[in-house]
C-alpha cells in the first residue's frame, strides 16, 4: 500500500524527543520514518505493520543500505530516474527472506518504473496528478517548485485555485473515489462530512503555508519525484553510513499492532511513532492498544499520532498527557500534510 511514508518524520523527532538508547515502537508503512528515526541513536526500534509487504519492503531497503554503496540505493529505490533498477534488485535479492524475494521477483515492473512510486498510495497520487495537470496545468504546477515562500500566497490565488481546481477536490477526493481506489473501510468512522472541502483546506494549507521547495511529499504528488535537493531524511548521501550501521536495530514485526504490542515486556519502550494506524482499526482495536500502550511504556513514555479522518484521540484519555500547544505546531508544519490532527504527548 505504501512504496513511501507520509508522515513527516522531522514532526515525529520533535514530538518524540528520542534519546540514545531508547526503545522505540513505530509503524512500518514505507519504511522512510523508521530509518529516520535510527539517526536519534536510539538502542532498538519495534518496527509493526499487519501487511507484510510493508515487512518485505523494509527487508529490502534493509538489504540495499547493508548491500550496496549510496547510489546503488538511489538506483534500486529508483530515485535517480533510471531504468536498470531491477540489476540492483539481483544483487541483495538472495539475502532476503524467501517471502519477500517470492513477492519482488514477480514484480520487477515495479523496478523499472520507479520502486518508491509503486504502492496503492502513490499510484493514487499518480492518477490524481494527471488530473491535476488539466485543471491547473503542468507548467503551474513545476512553477510552484521555483517561487520564494513568500509568493506563494499570491500563486495560488492568482494561478491555482480556479474552477477547475475546486471541481477536481470536490470530484478526485471524494468519499466515494477515495473509497473505490483505497479502501472504504479507512473513512467508515470519518468526521468529515464534505470529503472535497476537506481536503481542499488541507491542500490549501501546504499550497499557501509551507515552503514547496523543501517539500518532498509535494512534489512527489504533484511531480511524480523528488524535486531538487529536497529528498527523505534518510536518502540524503551524509545519513547513510549511520543508517547502515545502526540498521540491525530494527526488529520487523508483522502484526496488527495491538498484537504487535502485546508480544513487548512491561515498561521496555521510550516512545510511540504510531502514524495513523487507529484510522483503519475499529474502537476496541484502539481501545485494546492504548491498554498496551500503557503497559509497555516507561514512565514518561512519548507518543507521535495522526488522524486523516477517523476520531481516535489519546488526548481524551486520561492516561496520557497531549501538549495542545505543540500538537498544533506539529501539525501546521506537518509537511506531509494530509492528516487533520497530530497528538504529541505523553504518558500521565
Amino acid at each position: 500500500m505504501f512504496a513511501q511514508s507520509w508522515e513527516d518524520p522531522e514532526c515525529d523527532r520533535k514530538a518524540l524527543r528520542i534519546r540514545s538508547g531508547d526503545d522505540v515502537v513505530a509503524i512500518t508503512s514505507g519504511g522512510d520514518n523508521v530509518l529516520d528515526l535510527l539517526l536519534d541513536d536510539p538502542a532498538r526500534i519495534v518496527a509493526v505493520d499487519i501487511n507484510p509487504a510493508q515487512a518485505y519492503l523494509f527487508e529490502l531497503k534493509r538489504a540495499a543500505f547493508v548491500h550496496l554503496d549510496y547510489p546503488g540505493l538511489i538506483r534500486l529505490l529508483g530515485v535517480d530516474g533510471t531504468s536498470n533498477s531491477f540489476e540492483k534488485y539481483r544483487i541483495v535479492r538472495d539475502t532476503i527472506s524467501l517471502s519477500a524475494r517470492n513477492f519482488f521477483d514477480a514484480r520487477e515492473s515495479w523496478f523499472e518504473a520507479g520502486l518508491l512510486t509503486q504502492g496503492g498510495f502513490e499510484r493514487y497520487f499518480a492518477i490524481l496528478r494527471r488530473i491535476i495537470a488539466l485543471a491547473v496545468g503542468s507548467k503551474t504546477m513545476s512553477r510552484l517548485f521555483e517561487l520564494e515562500p513568500g509568493q506563494q500566497p499570491a500563486f495560488y490565488e492568482e494561478q491555482w485555485d480556479g474552477w477547475r481546481w475546486r471541481a477536481l477536490m470536490r470530484i478526485g477526493c471524494s468519499k466515494a473515489l477515495l473509497g473505490n481506489r483505497l479502501d472504504p473501510t479507512w473513512f467508515a468512522d470519518s468526521e468529515a462530512a464534505d470529503f472535497g472541502r476537506h481536503f481542499t483546506g488541507l491542500a490549501q494549507h501546504v499550497l499557501t503555508r509551507l515552503p514547496a521547495r523543501e517539500n518532498y511529499f509535494l512534489s512527489q504528488i504533484l511531480l511524480g519525484r523528488y524535486s531538487g535537493n529536497s529528498m527523505p531524511t534518510y536518502l540524503q548521501e551524509e545519513n547513510f553510513a549511520t543508517i547502515r550501521e545502526r540498521i540491525n536495530r530494527v526488529q520487523v514485526v508483522t502484526a496488527g499492532i495491538e498484537d504487535g504490542l502485546r508480544a513487548l515486556a512491561d515498561n521496555s519502550i521510550d516512545a510511540f511513532a504510531l502514524s495513523n494506524v487507529f484510522e483503519y482499526s475499529p474502537v476496541d482495536v484502539f481501545e485494546v492498544a492504548k491498554d498496551e500502550i500503557v503497559r509497555v511504556a516507561k514512565p514518561g513514555a512519548r507518543i507521535a499520532h495522526r488522524n486523516l479522518l477517523a476520531p481516535r484521540r489519546f488526548g481524551q484519555d486520561y492516561r496520557f498527557n497531549v501538549d495542545p500547544e505543540l500538537s498544533d505546531v506539529l501539525r501546521a508544519s506537518d509537511r506531509g500534510f494530509i492528516y487533520s490532527h497530530f497528538e504529541a504527548g505523553s504518558l500521565a
